[in-house]
């Protein structure tokens, strides 16, 4: 309608000649805005449409109500600083009606930026409070208003909140600019010492907040009346929460004192003793184990029994058995010089090689030897070893500088070897190697045993660490496990033996133990201790 209005022929002309106006132009005016908006239902809530020129003079009135002559310097003013935009705010016009008023700047149309006069339209508040949300329901006691930026009401259905004036509750203006700026439309406010959920839609185009007010007692309303009800719920659900209480607990109670009972009994000495639970439960359960527990301690006891029994009987044979070490070496040689009296070289060397080690294992008692008789022990039983397998396979040490002379357990080495020739060397390969190694790392040593046979799954690999998993039909009938288990008992945790294996390529096994350098007789009085 306003842009009807300023782009008018006549109402340009008018205006653009503002100091040539007469009577007749007024009135050719007044018949060409009439006829413009005539039949036009927003003429029903219109109270006024008034035109000024640029000298603030009346040029057109619609003829129902006037703005009051006091208002319009103060519209002109808010155009001019909101540098020529529209404004919306309120108004009472001269017969004390509230309204809303549009005020905007004429342009002329040869000139863009010449301003030649002002509209201003207004439009009666009842049109919004009463016609467009006055039966919008938003609850008992609920407000429905709309405010400007200043926070000044233009529109209100509740005599609480009256028209033209400024919010009486000043913090909730600054609240809705608050969550309208974090873009949030509704939160909860304290207004006139009552809470309530504040709900607001902004609009830009005219810089009004549409706010609603809904008390928290109306919505808190049939949570209350359900308030009786939900505590008798929840005082019946007590009563019986304590009535199964006291079932569940004397059903568990009772058991588990028989239960109680009987193991005293057996802590006690007396083993006859068996709890009867026919329960299927977990009680039941446990009283069940707890007499199979009881029948297999007794079994145990007297396997036991037994056992030191025949302890007892076999430690008698092992002495009756002993054989004298010095007997079993003379014999050894005899059985070797008869063999090199008999051009059997591989058997005297097999034999000679068998004697060094028994004597290694069995007269010396050291548990720590220097690496290079460990080494020596190896080059033995590779020779015992040949006698069986022949050369198939060769046997590599690369030994850095400076530890031969240094100290490690006794006998490490050769179930290591063992695993490679019985398990890891593939007896159709012509090409089989076993390499020794070993370095230091800082305080440590680390000796690797590595063969580039047919190697394994990891899994069978990492089995070989297991203590159930037994060596058999070995020369030593010492595991992998035996090994890694003496290491870590004499040294601690932090050492030990490391296997990685890939089939069709090899296996290697690495063991760390601490670097010891010692003499000789500090080492055997540190074996002794171990």
């Amino acid at each position: 309608m306003s842009d009807q209005v300023i782009t008018n022929n006549l109402v340009q002309t008018n205006l653009q000649n503002a100091t040539l106006i007469d009577h007749q132009a007024v009135m050719d005016t007044y018949y060409e805005v009439n006829q413009t908006f005539s039949g036009r239902k927003m003429l029903d809530y219109m109270k006024s449409l008034q035109i000024y020129n640029s000298s603030k003079e009346l040029v057109y009135d619609l003829g129902y109500d006037k703005l009051r002559p006091d208002d319009i310097a103060p519209l002109v003013k808010q155009i001019n600083d909101h540098k020529g935009n529209d404004i919306w705010t309120h108004v009472v016009t001269v017969n004390g009606v509230d309204c809303i008023v549009l005020a905007r700047e004429i342009h002329s149309r040869s000139n863009w930026f010449h301003t030649i006069g002002y509209v201003f339209i207004a439009i009666k508040e009842s049109l919004y409070s009463r016609d467009i949300y006055e039966d919008v329901n938003m609850g008992e006691g609920a407000d429905l208003f709309m405010i400007d930026t200043a926070g000044s009401v233009l529109s209100s259905r509740s005599a609480a909140i009256p028209v033209g004036v400024k919010l009486s509750e000043r913090s909730l203006m600054n609240q809705i600019a608050l969550n309208e700026k974090e873009g949030q439309r509704a939160f909860t406010a304290k207004i006139k010492d009552n809470t309530a959920l504040v709900a607001f839609s902004y609009d830009s185009a005219a810089g009004w907040y549409l706010v609603t007010t809904i008390p928290s007692s109306y919505l808190n309303k049939e949570s209350r009346s359900i308030l009786p009800y939900l505590l008798m719920v929840c005082v019946v659900c007590f009563l019986v929460s304590l009535l199964l209480t006291f079932v569940i607990s004397g059903s568990i109670s009772k058991p588990l004192h028989q239960l109680t009972h009987s193991m005293k009994n057996v802590a006690s000495g007396n083993l006859q003793t068996s709890n009867e639970d026919v329960g299927k439960d977990e009680i039941g359960f446990l009283s069940g184990k707890f007499n199979t527990m009881v029948e297999q301690i007794s079994d145990l006891v007297e396997h036991t029994k037994e056992e030191q029994i025949k302890k007892r009987e076999i430690e008698l044979q092992m002495l009756q058995a002993q054989i004298n070490p010095h007997f079993l070496f003379n014999t050894l040689n005899s059985l070797k010089w008869t063999a090199v009296l008999n051009q059997a070289t591989n058997v005297s060397d097999g034999l000679s090689a068998l004697a060094e080690l028994l004597r290694n294992t069995i007269v010396n008692r050291k548990e720590m030897i220097s690496l290079s008789e460990e080494l020596k022990n190896i080059e033995n039983y590779m020779v015992i070893q040949r006698l069986r397998f022949g050369a198939l396979y060769e046997i590599d040490y690369q030994i850095e500088d400076g530890l031969m002379n240094s100290r490690v357990l006794k006998f490490i080495l050769q179930p290591i070897v063992e695993n490679s020739i019985i398990h890891g060397l593939d007896e159709n390969n012509a090409d089989n190697k076993i390499r020794i190694g070993a370095q230091k790392q800082g305080n440590r040593i680390e000796i690797t045993v590595q063969d580039n046979g047919k190697g394994m799954p990891m899994q069978q690999a990492l089995k070989l660490l297991d203590s159930v998993n037994q060596a058999e039909q070995r020369l030593s009938n010492i595991g992998i496990s035996n090994v890694n288990e003496r290491i870590k008992l004499h040294f601690g945790e932090e050492y030990g033996l490391q296997i990685h294996s890939e089939i069709g390529v090899g296996t290697k096994v690495s063991l760390t133990m601490p670097f010891n350098a010692t003499g000789g007789s500090r080492d055997d009085q540190s074996a002794c201790g171990g």
